[in-house]
């Protein structure tokens, strides 16, 4: 079923995006051209130390400079990076790594076990603000060391959860098997950061989130808010010097005018490209699309505890409101998967057999009138005196996310629900978002490869601080999710997490609306890309990135 008022927005906002793209000009080659690579990002970063960042613009430039302990290949498998190797206990309850020797931090310091056991030491302090903390609920001593009261220190445990063995050498004990240990031990989250300048830090406030010095394959050069952030080759890589000679993040917050500066030479490289115009750009000389599945997914989404979201029925008539198929064809050209909750369709986790909610306007209707709204004057739905009027946030700079919310906004409008949007910059957009300051959100959210990490954090009621901002809680839903964070039995897992999604549907606590494809476009004169299919993965590749002087 769809609508041919929605149908018509739809094509409007195409129209006008094709228009502005065709204006562009044809590539050149400008000042980005050569060993000093240009990378366009629609937001700007809001920390540059991998244990406090939040979003995604801070996860992508951060990458470059730290490395972590293990990371991904291209079939999501963890391999080595600063551990050389490591060994699994045989009760799953002990992990060994043996790290690379001679590894150095871009200031000279050596790079040793101590800085390992100071970086999750302090993802576990209650004191420092991170997002990651509940990934590690597995390790000994967690409920000890993140106690909200009187936390203790690792000193005073009588089994340390993370043991330097020696320089080389780092032992994690765990509580329970978890399948999910591994996988949370990769880059952009896991970084490692130097115990000898930060300890005794304030790591919220310290000066490092802007000056970061880490062990990865660029050295930190300069922060410019707004504008650009800027690093250089690290001569001493312990993984070879990388091909480029630097990395250069402009900030420009607007996708057409980005494009822009593509093809005249302005960057070497960009991300979501207005989506009508990438049949173009593969047939343009000079420049190659680079596309890989995602974790990513895009949902239309609403604080839980208000009014009149806190009413299931209003929740599931949202969802039949809106035409998701038609956005994917539409807005994204089919460069996305519909999505049926919080797995992509590639995930090991995903359950077919989840439906989405069918689009059906007069079902929408029938679920609002039950629920006591009644049509206004100006046609707005209204209950006891209360229209049905809210605000909907979403980041300015992402054009399919803008898209998106407008889309959304004409369907609401057809069931009689009047949505005001409300166009943020991307950290203003997290600040607020973190901290529940929203009605509504239209949003495009990262994930994770592994189901535990942002399940948890996203779904369990004990992260209402945390990722946890809509403010969701459902008994059965927390319990599905400890039981599948506590084996590492995979079909265990699997079963949890299919009733969990079936749960999560019901609940409707969001519209989840579809997984869209990593789309990046750069210039045929560099090669090396590896776009691994999670979030931002194609950023992993950039100390094998080279100019080929084409």
């Amino acid at each position: 079923m769809t609508s041919k008022g929605g149908s018509a927005v739809i094509h409007a906002i195409m129209l006008a995006i094709v228009v502005a793209a065709l204006s562009l000009s044809g590539p050149a080659r400008g000042l980005a051209a050569g060993k000093d690579f240009v990378i366009g990002l629609s937001g700007d970063a809001t920390s540059l130390n991998p244990v406090i960042a939040t979003d995604s613009m801070s996860y992508i430039v951060e990458w470059p400079v730290f490395d972590s302990l293990l990371e991904l290949d291209q079939r999501l498998t963890v391999r080595p990076l600063l551990a050389e190797s490591w060994e699994m206990s045989k009760d799953g309850l002990t992990y060994t790594f043996r790290l690379k020797k001679g590894v150095k931090w871009h200031d000279g310091k050596p790079f040793t076990a101590r800085d390992v056991a100071f970086t999750f030491y302090s993802v576990l302090d209650p004191k420092v603000t991170t997002p990651h903390r509940a990934y590690f609920d597995a390790l000994v001593g967690f409920p000890e060391l993140t106690a909200k009261e009187n936390p203790k220190r690792p000193e005073e445990l009588a089994v340390r959860p993370i043991e330097v063995v020696d320089d080389h050498t780092v032992r994690f004990r765990l509580r329970y098997p978890s399948g999910s240990f591994l996988a949370v031990l990769v880059n952009p989250r896991a970084g490692i950061v130097p115990e000898h300048l930060l300890k005794g830090a304030d790591l919220n406030t310290a000066e490092f989130n802007r000056k970061p010095v880490g062990t990865g394959p660029f050295k930190f050069v300069e922060w410019r808010r707004g504008d650009r952030i800027v690093m250089e080759a690290n001569e001493q890589y312990h993984g070879g010097r990388p091909g480029l000679n630097r990395l250069i993040f402009r900030i420009i917050p607007d996708g057409v005018v980005l494009l822009q500066e593509l093809r005249a030479g302005g960057v070497d490289f960009m991300e979501n490209p207005p989506l009508t115009e990438v049949a173009r750009l593969k047939q343009t000389a000079g420049l190659k699309v680079l596309v890989a599945d995602n974790t990513s997914y895009t949902y239309f989404g609403w604080r839980q505890d208000l009014a009149p979201f806190n009413d299931v029925r209003v929740r599931r008539a949202l969802n039949h409101a809106i035409d998701v198929p038609s956005i994917v064809k539409e807005v994204l050209q089919g460069y996305a998967a519909i999505a049926n909750g919080q797995f992509p369709p590639g995930s090991w986790a995903y359950d077919a057999s989840v439906k989405p909610y069918a689009y059906d306007p007069s079902r929408a209707k029938a679920l609002l009138a039950e629920a006591g709204f009644q049509p206004g004057q100006d046609g707005v739905l209204v209950k006891d005196g209360k229209r049905v009027s809210f605000s909907i946030r979403h980041d300015q700079a992402n054009q399919t996310v803008k898209d998106t919310a407008v889309i959304v906004q004409e369907y609401l409008k057809r069931i009689g629900v009047e949505a005001v949007l409300e166009p943020l910059d991307w950290p203003t957009f997290v600040k607020k978002l973190f901290a529940s300051e929203f009605e509504g959100i239209v949003v495009n959210w990262t994930n994770h490869h592994d189901p535990d990490p942002f399940a948890y954090t996203i779904w369990h009621s004990s992260q209402w601080k945390g990722r946890n901002f809509a403010h969701y809680k459902n008994p059965r839903v927390d319990e599905l999710l400890e039981q599948a964070r506590r084996t590492a039995v995979v079909n265990e897992r699997k079963k949890a997490y299919g009733e969990f999604s079936k749960v999560l549907m019901e609940d409707a606590p969001y519209v989840f609306l579809y997984f869209p494809q990593q789309v990046y476009v750069t210039r045929q004169s560099y090669d090396g890309f590896v776009p691994i299919p999670t979030f931002a993965g194609v950023y992993q590749s950039l100390k094998a990135v080279r100019w080929n002087g084409k």
